[in-house]
């Protein structure tokens, strides 16, 4: 059975601030960062001994995820092809029907030089952090306030809510699970888990989805720097992310946010427990 790891990146130079970075490429990971993501490659490795890793375009994210990859394939788990050409890229393609979001290498600089081997990371858009719009770069408690704000409205179902200059929360969903659905598919076809780099507040918005979590238990469960939250397909699901069949809608494209609402079940976040919620 395929495992769903949604990670997110190390600490920034604008975490240390408290500055909402939204805007990509964005802040670069501290020190701290690093090590943060050594120690989730550590403790990937830990959990599972085949994955394909992507990430977000922000540059934290292609960072944490290229430590990562490296120190859980030095501890011996296979990081498998995910660059253009893989078997995993091509299943990827597939499952969409029209434009498909491309996996790309990884561009930033450090990061292509964290990776190591070539080609087990790739980076995706559409697994964006949750824009500040107006607010970007913002890091006095009003800012924080309405941003948080809005994360807590869209957990509750409020989807068409949206920050001033920013977007609204059906736009953020649809357009992370409509590049997670194709991810989800390439991984149930090349028989590895999926590790999933990207941020903490859009995570914890879509992790609720996946595995129609207690909306409360979503809002108040922080999820640090560089921590996880572990889902499992559902087996009465079905297999999310395959492709259609002729004469069907694929379930990558418009129709991920419903083919993905509660496929998945949470069997762990973060510190928390949405079982106990």
């Amino acid at each position: 059975m395929t495992r769903l790891y949604l990670i997110r990146h190390g600490q920034t130079t604008s975490n240390l601030v408290h500055a909402l970075d939204t805007r990509l490429p964005g802040a670069s990971l501290t020190d701290l960062g690093r090590e943060q993501a050594t120690a989730a490659g550590s403790a990937l490795a830990q959990v599972t001994r085949r994955v394909a890793v992507v990430s977000s375009l922000a540059a934290r994210a292609q960072q944490t995820a290229a430590v990562l990859a490296a120190v859980a394939r030095d501890a011996g788990t296979l990081t498998v092809p995910v660059g253009p050409g893989s078997d995993f890229a091509e299943e990827y393609g597939r499952a969409f029907r029209g434009s498909v979001p491309t996996l790309r290498l990884p561009d930033d600089a450090t990061a292509q030089a964290a990776a190591g081997e070539p080609g087990t990371v790739a980076t995706v858009p559409g697994i964006t952090e949750i824009p500040a719009g107006d607010m970007e770069m913002r890091n006095d408690a009003e800012a924080h306030t309405v941003y948080h704000g809005l994360l807590g409205s869209w957990l509750h179902g409020d989807l068409d809510a949206a920050p001033p200059g920013g977007a609204t929360g059906r736009e953020v969903l649809d357009a992370y699970l409509t590049s997670l659905s194709g991810l989800v598919h390439a991984a149930v076809a090349t028989g590895t888990d999926l590790a999933v780099v990207s941020h903490g507040a859009v995570i914890r918005l879509v992790a609720r989805w996946l595995g129609d979590v207690d909306p409360a238990f979503a809002w108040r469960t922080y999820l640090p720097n560089a921590h996880r939250i572990d889902l499992d397909l559902d087996p009465a699901s079905g297999q999310p992310g395959q492709p259609g069949q002729p004469g069907q809608p694929a379930a990558a494209g418009p129709a991920a946010p419903d083919a993905l609402r509660g496929a998945f079940r949470v069997v762990a976040w973060g510190a928390g427990d949405p079982a106990g919620a």
